[in-house]
């Protein structure tokens, strides 16, 4: 008797995530068309301009070198040691508020593809990650000249800004996927994160040290989103290894994934007649 209910519990996990595990197989199957989808994103985008996609680079450029110029200012530091602090933070934070404010999008930009062949869902997830990671490595080239100029020092630690980065590609994989069926569904997520995506950079240790904060320093430590941003600036900048935010992004990418690949199961096959 104990071993049949223990195999109907097991039944019953695995059919909570199976369908939705199958679509994301299926969506890595078809890489290559995600990766032609994402780059044409990006040509589309800016068809018919002069400089092309060097706009993604003038425009953080321009923002990353007034924020360190009036950071720097501000906080009585010099410029040389603030700029890559600013434009480690601000790459990344672009990044991460690029997949937080597309994946909102992801099914409904694609409804007409959606609603006309009959792919697996999650390859217009992968389609949008593939289109932000290709603006982060354009952007990436702000950050070489910056680090060039100022004279940062790397070191054999900073090869854990490609692990920290892996993992932020993970998060926004299932980021994506949840927050693209919700606002689906319920159009609002997409004003509620555009909101709390331009709000969010100022109260996070993004432009200024976690060190202000002083004794409340948990206020850092609570928030997500700098743990996010330190597993990729804190190698970068070579300063010491972040335990406690490769803790908390370790848990939050095992948790997102289970909670995605349960809804996914649930609703996946519910996107097209919300759309």
């Amino acid at each position: 008797m104990l071993a049949t209910n223990s195999l109907a519990l097991q039944k019953t996990k695995n059919s909570l995530i199976a369908g939705g595990l199958q679509d994301f197989l299926s969506g890595f199957k078809l890489w290559q068309m995600c990766l032609y989808l994402g780059w044409e994103d990006i040509r589309q985008r800016y068809v018919r301009t002069f400089l092309g996609p060097l706009w993604l680079i003038i425009g953080t450029a321009v923002w990353v070198l007034a924020m360190g110029v009036v950071m720097a200012s501000l906080f009585g530091n010099n410029v040389k040691d603030t700029l890559p602090f600013i434009a480690a933070g601000t790459l990344i934070w672009t990044f991460i508020a690029n997949m937080m404010n597309d994946g909102c999008q992801v099914f409904i930009q694609s409804s007409n593809i959606i609603h006309t062949i009959h792919l697996p869902i999650s390859l217009h997830v992968m389609r949008f990650l593939v289109r932000n990671f290709i603006i982060f490595l354009h952007n990436f080239v702000i950050l070489i000249v910056v680090f060039l100029v100022c004279h940062v020092q790397l070191s054999m630690g900073t090869v854990m800004a490609i692990p920290g980065l892996f993992i932020l590609l993970i998060n926004g994989l299932w980021v994506g996927s949840l927050l693209g069926m919700i606002n689906s569904r319920y159009r609002d997520i997409q004003q509620i994160i555009t909101t709390s995506m331009a709000i969010l950079p100022f109260v996070t240790p993004i432009f200024w040290e976690k060190s202000f904060l002083k004794k409340h320093f948990w206020i850092a430590n609570a928030n997500p989103f700098y743990h996010a941003v330190e597993i990729v600036r804190a190698p970068l900048l070579g300063r010491p290894f972040p335990v406690l935010s490769w803790e908390v992004m370790s848990g939050l990418t095992v948790f997102g994934i289970l909670l995605t690949l349960v809804f996914f199961s649930k609703y996946k096959n519910r996107v097209i007649y919300w759309l």
